[in-house]
């Protein structure tokens, strides 16, 4: 017969046998514990642990599931089964599970996405968007953003038919999306559907032009966008085909190698922006930004070069009537002075 002292000191040679990847001897020892049938809660959670480690899933699901119908303590139980019925596609089942936990774990991320992505991957569309949007407050881009990694991920799986699942409800989300689009024809590719990419890709063409003047705004100077937006809208340059995004595309080249720490690349982008549209001034703020950090205190050459770019922001600004743009330039060329002089 155990008592609590023996038990623990049969679990800490079972974690020793699973740290020196003795598995068969680890299961042994767990299925021995069961059949004294002390503290079952624990054994169970373990056994079914490792088994879910050694690919052994049925058997793992059976366990957690003993600890939820028969013990106490099961709100462990329910964390492992819910992420094992979405790794084996029981979609409604982890969505009830899901919902267990968030009565008592409402804050949860990892189990929100579990449960959005188990609706989308269930065909429950329309719930799906609507729970994701809820996710994510209700704002739009974030949702989408959120959809592209998942999507990004699932490709690297080669797991085509939920990429395209995906796909679907940003589709829902912002209908046309050439973003999107261009992830679906690249799913098409893989699969070797060519007259389908062909097709999807003619329809980015056509849609290019509107999307991308609305996603970029240089009054919001890239605030909301992250690298992930970045990286998508400079793909989607190979559709300007008359080079009439060319400053943009630039601007947008240069604020990824920023974002990236890639400075001197990013300097240089803001340079070949200028020279493409001297009469913009926001590559004139971005370069004078990125010649300010790398200025650091000991180069006086950079520090007066972000000045003079600062100077020809704020004079465009100044004629075109833009007041508080001119204004916010005069002081960024004081904050650049004041660190002259604490020098």
């Amino acid at each position: 017969m155990l008592d609590n002292i023996k038990y623990l000191m049969y679990l800490k040679t079972v974690d020793k046998n699973i740290a020196e990847n003795n598995f068969d001897l680890a299961l042994e020892k767990l299925n021995y514990l069961i059949r004294e049938e002390y503290r079952p809660s624990i054994t169970f959670l373990k056994r079914g642990k490792l088994c879910k480690k050694l690919l052994m899933l049925n058997d793992a699901y059976s366990d957690f599931t003993y600890i939820i119908g028969h013990c106490a303590n099961k709100r462990d139980a329910y964390y492992e089964r819910v992420g094992l019925n979405f790794e084996i596609s029981n979609y409604y089942e982890a969505i009830t599970d899901a919902n267990v936990i968030l009565g008592w774990d409402q804050d949860n991320f990892d189990i929100k996405r579990i449960k959005g992505l188990s609706l989308v991957y269930s065909g429950q569309e329309n719930l799906a968007k609507d729970y994701i949007l809820n996710l994510f407050e209700f704002n739009k881009f974030k949702a989408i953003q959120f959809l592209f990694n998942e999507t990004a991920y699932v490709l690297a799986n080669d797991e085509y038919a939920k990429g395209l699942k995906l796909l679907n409800i940003i589709d829902l989300l912002d209908k046309d999306n050439p973003i999107k689009l261009l992830k679906e024809a690249n799913i098409y590719g893989f699969a070797g559907q060519k007259d389908k990419e062909k097709e999807i890709l003619q329809r980015i063409e056509n849609v290019f032009p509107k999307y991308f003047v609305s996603h970029f705004r240089f009054c919001d100077m890239y605030q909301e966008k992250d690298l992930l937006e970045i990286c998508f809208l400079l793909e989607l340059g190979i559709f300007d085909k008359q080079n009439l995004f060319a400053y943009p595309m630039k601007i947008l080249e240069g604020y990824k190698n920023h974002i990236e720490g890639h400075i001197i690349d990013s300097k240089e982008c803001f340079e070949k922006a200028i020279k493409i549209n001297p009469k913009k001034p926001e590559a004139y703020v971005l370069l004078a930004q990125t010649l300010q950090l790398m200025s650091g205190y000991d180069n006086p050459q950079y520090r007066k070069d972000a000045e003079a770019n600062y100077k020809i922001a704020m004079e465009i600004y100044s004629d075109e009537n833009l007041i508080d743009k001119a204004d916010d330039m005069k002081r960024q060329i004081r904050h650049l002075n004041s660190n002259l002089v604490l020098k």
